[in-house]
């Protein structure tokens, strides 16, 4: 079904969390009014969606009552489309409200009032909305069917076999994913998981493998340009990130609250206004306080949105308590230091490198590359250009900070970049005491023939000139 929840801003994470329960249940449920894009034509387009769904949920509340609400201008058009809100309209007493204050129509119906679970009663109240066709036409024809019933046995028999046999083809679905998951084929992936569930609704394997790919694609996210985009995916893996949203065991509801966080970070960067990432975050620590995605993603967050290196490390030294994800974290941290060029977030991505290269870890890769040339930018930028240099070369003790440089581009002495490289090289080399082999690097660039950048040039001489006390 499609569903529109109307609710009061100050009710929005119980909306949301009804949200991701219906649609763990497959159902498209609209709670967002940002997805509307404001101006003159705001309230047509609000009509518009309402007017395409099948039901409208409504969270009854002080707020959503009030004079002025945008609430009640949602009722309104829910009114005009069905005159009756029996089977269409489903009030929700979200917060104790006066009743007298409770619009007429929504008093028509029978408001749910729920006294456990409040997305878990409201996703059983949906389904049973959803099926009142069947049930008169059960209760019409129930002579016609008792007669049939000893032939509905048989056919119950069949079924269970038949069952048995479907969600055996099923789990050779599951293989084919896993094989085209492993292969980096996440849509091929999808597709197969998505059969095996067509064909085995109940297929365990198939439910948490769609999971656990929804996450790694959104992890390893790459949009073809006029192909597909973000969004386009993220509307893919939503579903099934909702499903496992509202699970009871914490760690698995906690992994996909945080990867539905991300998800909004990812729509947001192709436009889609008033998402709130942080909210995702914020509900995952509270299912399961030490999650390392919830952590990463957040600390991602801070320092792309508001550059506080401080409030992103706490976060990023969270996730990183948890040895199991350590390179996703990195892969995380790392990206978010060099999102923008600034001489603080250069330096803590040396601290970064140093610590990896200390503790034997590995560059995350990205795209089948690693962060070589964001990387490269923060040695050109303060080596090469002397920003902050002094400031730059004390991050690290000498030692630390030419074996790091070392270890980051191995094979750089050899490439396109060596005269760079060579000029790089050979001021760490002379920091650390290598005088001989500073010497010789600064000369080299200044016997080769080769006409260089007028900076490299004069900082090989100046060089050569401290070497050899000139």
């Amino acid at each position: 079904m499609n569903i529109f929840i109307s609710y009061a801003s100050e009710q929005r994470a119980v909306a949301e969390e009804i949200a991701l329960a219906l649609r763990g249940e497959g159902h498209q449920a609209f709670f967002d009014r940002s997805e509307l894009h404001e101006g003159d034509a705001y309230n047509s387009r609000l009509r518009d969606a309402i007017d395409h769904c099948d039901l409208l949920v409504f969270l009854i509340s002080p707020e959503s009552v009030s004079t002025g609400r945008y609430t009640l201008t949602e009722l309104k058009f829910a009114e005009e489309k069905w005159r009756s809100p029996a089977g269409r309209v489903l009030p929700i007493m979200v917060r104790p409200t006066d009743a007298a204050a409770i619009p007429a129509y929504l008093r028509a119906v029978v408001i749910l009032r729920p006294a456990g679970n409040t997305s878990a009663e409201v996703v059983a109240a949906v389904g049973r909305l959803a099926r009142p066709r069947w049930l008169r036409f059960i209760r019409r024809f129930a002579g016609a069917l008792s007669a049939i019933a000893l032939i509905g046995v048989g056919f119950g028999t069949w079924h269970v076999v038949e069952n048995r046999r479907t969600c055996a083809q099923a789990l050779g679905s599951v293989h084919e994913a896993r094989l085209h998951e492993g292969a980096g084929d996440y849509a091929a992936a999808w597709d197969r998981y998505t059969n095996g569930l067509a064909t085995c609704p109940g297929s365990h394997e198939a439910a948490e493998g769609q999971e656990r790919l929804a996450m790694d694609w959104l992890q390893n996210i790459r949009a073809t340009e006029g192909k597909e985009t973000f969004t386009d995916i993220v509307n893919r893996v939503q579903p099934a990130l909702s499903r496992a949203a509202v699970a009871r065991d914490d760690r698995r509801a906690a992994d996909a609250l945080a990867h539905l966080g991300w998800a909004d970070f990812l729509r947001s960067r192709e436009g889609q206004q008033g998402l709130d990432p942080p909210l995702y975050y914020q509900r995952a620590l509270q299912r399961d306080p030490v999650n390392p995605y919830a952590h990463a993603f957040w600390g991602h967050y801070i320092l792309v949105r508001s550059g506080d290196l401080q409030g992103a490390k706490v976060h990023f030294d969270q996730a990183m308590a948890s040895s199991a994800q350590r390179p996703l974290v990195r892969k995380i941290e790392i990206a978010a230091l060099l999102w923008q060029r600034s001489s603080d977030r250069q330096d803590e991505f040396v601290r970064v490198a140093n610590e990896m290269r200390l503790q034997g870890e590995v560059l995350p890769a990205s795209g089948g590359e690693t962060h070589v040339r964001p990387i490269w930018n923060v040695y050109y930028d303060r080596l090469v250009l002397g920003e902050d240099k002094e400031d730059f070369l004390g991050v690290l003790l000498a030692k630390d900070h030419l074996l790091t440089f070392q270890w980051l581009f191995p094979a750089y002495e050899n490439s396109s970049n060596r005269v760079l490289y060579r000029f790089m090289l050979a001021q760490l080399q002379e920091r650390s005491g290598e005088r001989s082999d500073a010497l010789a690097n600064y000369q080299s660039l200044l016997t080769s023939g080769v006409e260089y950048d007028r900076r490299i040039v004069d900082g090989a001489r100046q060089g050569v000139q401290r070497l050899q006390g000139r």
